[in-house]
């Protein structure tokens, strides 16, 4: 063997050893390869899942405690079933997300920048949207971020894509949404301040606090984002709001607001969940 292949051969050994190394010291223990992952989720750090209505993937970590992302599960599942019938209240929503093959990422505490190139493979293609156990409250005594983060994917994966005239959140589109958050936001009936948000950002974060306020959820109206807290003051200030959310030509949801009990189990599939 000469020194030139022997001194590459080597260097390759350094670079496995070296990767070996990394990934036992700084990648956080949740993200590296469990022993029987969820196959759906297409990372091998997820190790349990749920499919809500064969379209919405729910993927967790083993710092998941299965108790909750069964809870986020059936948050889900309202949120489409919101009448509770065993049905999607609107079939054509179905469609528009599997387009998307959306997919939720729940984690214990959130996702680090070490813990991402293990999770790339689960959002590859994907309408993806982050939520974490710590912030998911079935006991309901506290704010339930579920309820938030679960909506959030449902009208980007879906909603905009089948309605995109009347909820898109591009301002080039300039949707009946786009609007109604236009003038709130220009007339200080919602503030959201964090830079890191967008024009577009800012539209999806609207709507779930509109949509809050509607069913007069005091756990998310507690924030001064929206200052609009009751479905009488937006129809008064906004009816543009209300007519996106009562509007014939589709069934948004109006029933109830997700509380995580949903009675039609076989509507879910679990894996790796006991």
């Amino acid at each position: 063997m000469n020194s030139l292949v022997k001194r590459i051969l080597i260097g390759l050994g350094i670079l496995v050893i070296a990767g070996l190394i990394g990934y036992r010291f700084l990648t956080p223990a949740e993200f590296r390869a469990q022993a029987n992952p969820a196959p759906a989720c297409k990372s091998p750090a997820f190790d349990k899942s749920a499919l809500v209505f064969d379209t919405l993937l729910i993927c967790g970590t083993n710092q998941v405690p299965a108790e909750k992302l069964q809870h986020a599960a059936n948050v889900a599942a309202e949120w489409l079933d919101n009448d509770e019938d065993g049905q999607v209240d609107e079939p054509r929503l179905i469609e528009a997300m599997q387009s998307n093959d959306p997919v939720v990422l729940m984690t214990g505490n959130g996702i680090s920048m070490l813990a991402m190139p293990h999770l790339l493979p689960a959002i590859e293609g994907r309408q993806s949207q982050d939520l974490s156990a710590a912030e998911t409250d079935p006991a309901g005594d506290r704010r339930d971020a579920s309820q938030e983060e679960i909506h959030h994917i449902i009208m980007n994966a879906g909603w905009i894509s089948l309605f995109p005239a009347t909820f898109s959140d591009q301002a080039d589109v300039s949707s009946t949404l786009y609007q109604a958050w236009k003038f709130a936001d220009e007339n200080q009936h919602y503030v959201y301040n964090d830079p890191t948000c967008d024009d577009s950002c800012k539209v999806t974060e609207f709507v779930y606090l509109a949509t809050a306020a509607y069913f007069g959820d005091i756990e998310d109206l507690q924030t001064d984002e929206i200052r609009l807290y009751t479905r009488d003051e937006l129809q008064q200030t906004i009816p543009a709001v209300i007519e996106i959310f009562e509007s014939a030509d589709y069934t948004y949801p109006t029933n109830h607001w997700p509380d995580g009990t949903y009675p039609y189990p076989e509507n879910i599939q679990l894996t790796n969940v006991n």
